[in-house]
């Protein structure tokens, strides 16, 4: 298993209120958290080579202890197969983690700011 960092693409240059963050995890790699607390709107993707393997949303308040995120139906972001949602949550971190060898998966997560930061 190893920690994967993500890719941080700004989609919004003019102030910094939409990010993409993108993690590719292979056999049972998990991604790097990174810091939620200012995303209020939050939609994770899941895209891959799946090869029988799970991927989990995670989120942890203490750095230390993680929970499996929950969708916008309450179920538990916990994926087989390629798809999209919304995550309910706010948690001071968030990360994907596969907790059953995939071949290659791409986890996007797209976080909106609603009040931009001026530049």
């Amino acid at each position: 298993m190893a920690t994967k960092n993500p890719v941080i693409t700004e989609l919004d240059p003019r102030d910094g209120s939409v990010l993409l963050v993108t993690w590719t995890l292979v056999g049972t790699d998990d991604g790097a958290p990174i810091n939620m607390t200012q995303w209020a709107d939050r939609s994770v993707q899941f895209v891959g080579t799946w090869g029988g393997g799970t991927v989990l949303f995670e989120g942890s308040n203490d750095g230390t202890n993680y929970a499996t995120l929950t969708d916008a139906q309450t179920s538990a972001i916990s994926k087989t197969a390629d798809s999209l949602e919304q995550v309910v949550e706010l948690t001071r971190l968030a990360r994907p983690r596969a907790s059953v060898s995939v071949t290659s998966v791409v986890v996007s997560l797209l976080v909106r700011r609603p009040q931009p930061m001026r530049k």
